[in-house]
């Protein structure tokens, strides 16, 4: 009852700004826009794996006799469509993966429906990616956006099923230049009969972003009766016009953490900080570093993920079918993240068109683990020598001691080849 009056006085309020802000003089008919693009990439991937990982064990297990240089090609189709007019928009984002005829997948990432209420707000509906947070690599308080690749940033993932209200407010004042605010309404992702949800599973989430003295400040606050609530705050400021300086802090309640105690799954609800702290420099030579720091309470610490490592190893050497089935479970579901540990420096280096080299940007990534000392480097080569077209060669190694992060991930070298045709 208390989530229904709650998701009932939120729409109410958006009712209240629609009243006072919108015009009801007829306009004019809009001229109606609709966009089509996308790209087709071929990604032909090469790998070295490291067959004395506890994961390759797992992932290959009894397949002795295999390779230790594998590879894989596959299709992946992006197709957007945008419809607009004056007050009105839908837009669509679909994904489609091609292995073989035997092997194939398709995504939404996006297909939502917008309406301006009035200059100033909008309400939008359906599934949309969310971009809340000022990380590159990280977001502390991304609470409603798609999981984030720290290996790959910028590539796409899969939206919210949501409905969010949001106001825009400008004033002319030194201090205080612009306020927003955002609310999000989830539905429950339990489904009863493949139909209903409980209402009161509804999640809510908030952000009202301030614009202080040319500096992004957003608040964040996300309620709800069966996920972890979370508050928290980012910023963004320009110290000059080639350094900018970013951070994000949140604190989770109930938050769960996964650890093997005595060779079993042990989970707990724990409260805990995640914060981010970065650096964008652009020299003079038009070279970029981006550069952040992240924390997370709720990480494992060297000993639990040694404790880990040896549930694993130990199920593996136990040569029984079901418990080495159990820990490649538990790998899959508990122990997913790309990064499950508590302290990373992630460094970007890019420099577009080096000696004069037209259309070829490179860059230098890398993610350090700071408890064990493990990284991964990568190295991505794009080359865009006609237009819609994009090539791009990326090598990745993964670095380490036996025992450690990077050291015990299933690949040791990776190599990406991707052609990119857009249209």
């Amino acid at each position: 009852m208390k989530s229904f009056l709650t998701i009932t006085l939120l729409i109410f309020q958006c009712m209240v700004v629609f009243a006072e802000d919108y015009s009801f003089d007829i306009p004019e008919e809009p001229e109606k826009k609709l966009e089509w693009n996308g790209n087709l990439d071929g990604k032909y991937l090469a790998f070295h794996t490291r067959r004395s990982s506890p994961f390759y064990q797992l992932q290959f297990f009894n397949q002795d006799d295999m390779s230790g240089y594998l590879s894989q090609y596959r299709l992946e189709l992006y197709l957007n469509a945008d419809y607009q007019t004056k007050d009105i928009g839908f837009h669509l984002k679909t994904h489609s993966n091609y292995y073989n005829d035997s092997k194939a997948s398709f995504d939404l990432f996006e297909a939502y429906g917008d309406i301006n209420l009035s200059l100033n707000s909008f309400i939008q509906a359906g599934k949309k990616m969310y971009n809340w947070g000022k990380g590159y690599a990280f977001n502390p308080v991304g609470y409603v956006n798609p999981f984030k690749d720290p290996e790959n940033p910028e590539l796409s993932q899969a939206g919210l099923l949501s409905v969010n209200f949001e106001m825009i407010k400008s004033f002319n004042t030194n201090i205080l230049k612009t306020f927003a605010m955002t609310a999000v309404i989830i539905p429950p992702s339990e489904i009863i009969n493949n139909q209903y949800a409980e209402i009161e599973n509804t999640d809510i989430a908030i952000k009202n972003y301030f614009m202080l003295w040319d500096i992004d400040i957003d608040i964040m606050r996300y309620f709800s009766k069966v996920n972890p609530c979370r508050f928290g705050a980012d910023f963004s400021a320009n110290l000059r016009q080639n350094i900018e300086i970013h951070g994000e802090l949140s604190y989770s309640m109930d938050h769960p953490k996964n650890t093997i105690v005595n060779n079993n799954l042990f989970s707990t609800k724990e409260d805990g900080y995640t914060y981010l702290f970065g650096l964008r420099y652009l020299f003079q030579w038009n070279t970029t570093i981006i550069a952040e720091y992240y924390h997370n309470d709720i990480g494992l610490t060297k000993t639990e993920y040694t404790n880990y490592m040896d549930f694993i190893q130990n199920n593996i050497d136990s040569n029984d079918e079901d418990e080495i089935d159990k820990a490649l479970g538990y790998s899959q579901k508990y122990f997913k993240n790309r990064t499950l540990m508590q302290n990373y420096l992630y460094l970007k280096i890019q420099h577009p068109e080096p000696f004069n080299w037209l259309y070829f940007t490179p860059y230098l990534s890398t993610i350090y683990n700071m408890a064990d000392r493990s990284f991964l480097l990568s190295i991505s080569l794009s080359y865009k020598p006609i237009t819609n077209f994009e090539f791009i060669v990326r090598p990745t190694f993964l670095t380490g001691n036996d025992g450690t992060e990077f050291g015990n991930k299933q690949n040791q070298q990776k190599l990406e080849l991707w052609m990119r045709i857009f249209f």
